[in-house]
């Protein structure tokens, strides 16, 4: 490998980094850090058979709806502080930080099914949420599970942008950076060449 492709690998995988660094902060301002989404980000330099170069980002399936959000069916919903008539229109903001309509939404038939339901179930017992009657009784989650997916398949998600926002920012720094890096690349081989 030449001393440019090494000064570009070198520094897309360092990039790669620090931009999945600020993800997993963004995730964490955004209260949704800690978890197995947190873990999953990852970035990683892929070379392609002509020689150019690109820096692949992973994470887990959901974690695209996170950022993204998820438009909601629309609807109404009778009761409780979300009762009213509802649109479903959800947005998040891109890499290019333009607010823009979220590409997913319920009741496409596209997600994994019982996945909502699967997801709720462990929210409610991550936070250790459990609902009481009037009595103050303990009463069964499953009551609190169908209400909380009611709301969430009327009304969507909004995105929160964590990994739109780290791309915008680390889009500005290779621009920036790229360039430096080619450079002393070349220059570094034309004085290998010279020796």
């Amino acid at each position: 490998m030449n001393s440019v492709n090494a000064n570009i690998e070198r520094y897309l995988t360092s990039w790669g980094k620090e931009v999945i660094k600020k993800a997993k902060r963004n995730l964490q301002d955004g209260g949704k850090g800690g978890g197995n989404l947190e873990k999953s980000l990852k970035a990683v330099v892929k070379e392609s058979p002509n020689g150019s170069m690109s820096v692949e980002f992973m994470m887990a399936d959901y974690g695209t709806f996170v950022d993204k959000g998820v438009k909601g069916a629309g609807g109404e919903i009778k009761t409780g502080k979300h009762a009213g008539q509802w649109g479903g229109r959800r947005w998040f903001i891109n890499y290019k930080g333009k607010r823009q309509d979220s590409p997913y939404k319920y009741g496409t038939g596209t997600g994994a099914k019982g996945g909502m339901s699967k997801g709720i179930g462990s929210f409610i017992k991550k936070k250790g949420l459990q609902p009481r009657n009037e009595k103050g009784q303990y009463q069964s989650p499953l009551g609190l599970k169908i209400a909380i997916m009611k709301v969430i398949w009327t009304k969507g998600i909004h995105g929160i942008s964590f990994f739109q926002n780290s791309l915008m920012l680390g889009i500005g720094t290779l621009k920036e950076n790229l360039g430096k890096e080619i450079a002393d690349g070349l220059i570094e081989d034309i004085k290998n060449k010279l020796k």
